[in-house]
């Protein structure tokens, strides 16, 4: 593209769509080792920041189905990284935490995730990431705004 020549305008999805396409498809590389997708990552990674969670609250951070946020835990659960513990004050409640071998694991894969990262934004400054991750959470705010326009009568 010519200098001074402004970049021809995309549909938004079809620009998110090739962003959250390419973070996929590297971290699927990175995780391949380890046996893990991206889905099942963002899980252990949020038991471990956490200190340990419920399928709920997970629902709540990833952008999946419940059902799908299951179906993870049980394998990852099979894997011995992760296990399910009844409260004792509430034994409807199950907390997800880390195994021993699940926080032995993390730091490397958070490690190799940041390899990722680092990738995709080879050449973007800290001012442009900045903007971008503040317009992004603006978008973020837009999607809840309009989910419960869409359902005013849905949990929340």
């Amino acid at each position: 593209m010519a200098e001074g020549q402004k970049e021809p305008i995309r549909p938004l999805g079809l620009v998110a769509s090739t962003v959250v396409a390419a973070h996929a498809k590297l971290a699927g590389d990175v995780l391949a080792p380890f046996k893990l997708v991206p889905v099942q990552w963002a899980i252990l990674e949020q038991c471990g920041a956490t200190k340990g969670t419920t399928a709920t609250l997970l629902a709540r951070v990833i952008p999946i189905d419940s059902a799908s946020i299951s179906r993870n835990v049980e394998r990852l659960v099979r894997l011995g990284l992760l296990q399910r513990q009844r409260l004792e004050r509430d034994r409807r409640i199950v907390r997800l935490t880390l195994t021993d071998n699940g926080r032995a694991i993390l730091p490397e894969i958070m490690e190799r995730m940041k390899v990722v990262d680092t990738t995709l934004l080879a050449g973007v400054t800290e001012q442009e990431l900045d903007g971008f991750l503040r317009t992004v959470r603006k978008v973020a705010a837009n999607v809840a705004r309009s989910a419960e326009l869409a359902d005013p009568g849905g949990p929340g």
